[in-house]
């Protein structure tokens, strides 16, 4: 292999992660300027993306970097010395790399359970509660109203929100939880987060989707309520009335983090992108779109490349 090839090689193995890098830092525009499903959509599949694409290089990393260790972990009928002649890496970097693939794989299955056990719980507490019509009132001083998601997917809400919201304000409150429901946002939601267990470097994207998720919501509600000004004042009242810290109670706004009044970091945007929208900007979208498909051919290459290397080298045996 030529000194040029090989850099050439380990700027593709890179790429995913320096792109990905990039990405989370300018997530939070993207969640802003574009359309909220474009931006809930295409954040979600850069994230999973990068994810997988690092995972993959730092797995193959691991076993080229330490194949003549193991005699055990590869076939013989591999000449493990072309191999080894042909993708010269270092076994200290194969061992370092092995070492974080199982960290960031370790990371992802504890984040995952996770997951699952929160929301079995959240559930289970949302399905005790008495509902019409998929509908839960709590009786709560407390200001929250969320959605949950599953077989028996309800809105739950509390007498304290609906205390401080009018008629049609309580109706767009109703519009933006069901339509985390109906689009099932909480997927998108999901998938971000573990894409950051698996790769920290998409850390930024999460919150990033979950604006985006908010946003989408909104626009139901305008759109239920035909009015974005009682949207925008359901909103500021919901993020007013709602504690900081609540106490825990079943099934309480706290275990699901979408809701009118969640995510309190964007209250300020949602409500201005509500009563002046910002001019969309197309250009992150497709930023984010050549940089996802990029990184799926950076990943494409690589494997390719490399697998031709391990017929090269079975070749070798052959002979």
């Amino acid at each position: 292999m030529t000194t040029l090839t090989l850099v050439f090689l380990l700027a593709l193995a890179l790429f995913p992660a320096v792109v990905g890098l990039a990405g989370s830092r300018a997530a939070a525009d993207a969640a802003r300027y574009l359309p909220p499903v474009a931006a809930t959509v295409l954040l979600t599949t850069f994230a999973v993306t990068v994810s997988v694409a690092v995972e993959t290089m730092l797995s193959l990393s691991a076993y080229l970097g330490t194949v003549d260790l193991f005699p055990a972990a590869h076939p013989h009928d591999w000449s493990t010395p072309i191999l080894r002649a042909t993708l010269p890496i270092p076994h200290a970097a194969g061992l370092a790399t092995g070492a974080l693939a199982v960290i960031l794989l370790g990371r992802t299955g504890v984040h995952l359970i996770r997951v699952v056990v929160g929301a079995r719980r959240t559930a289970a507490a949302a399905a005790a509660l008495p509902a019409v019509g998929g509908l839960a009132i709590v009786d709560d001083t407390a200001a929250h109203a969320y959605a949950v998601p599953g077989r028996n997917r309800r809105v739950v809400v509390s007498t304290g929100i609906l205390r401080l919201l009018t008629g049609p304000q309580r109706r767009a409150l109703l519009a933006h939880e069901q339509a985390h429901l109906r689009h099932h946002h909480h997927r998108y939601a999901q998938l971000t987060r573990l894409a950051a267990a698996a790769n920290p470097l998409t850390a930024l994207i999460a919150p990033a989707v979950d604006h985006a998720i908010e946003r989408w919501a909104d626009a139901a509600a305008v759109r239920a309520v035909g009015d974005p000004s009682t949207v925008a004042h359901a909103l500021g009242r919901a993020a007013l009335g709602r504690p900081a810290a609540p106490p825990h109670r079943p099934g309480a706004a706290h275990d699901h983090p979408h809701g009118l009044g969640a995510a309190h970091d964007h209250v300020v945007d949602r409500v201005h992108d509500l009563l002046d929208p910002l001019l969309r900007q197309t250009r992150a979208g497709v930023l984010l779109a050549v940089a996802t498909m990029l990184c799926w051919a950076s990943t494409a290459a690589v494997v390719l490349y490399i697998h031709g290397v391990i017929e090269l080298a079975e070749a070798t045996v052959a002979r």
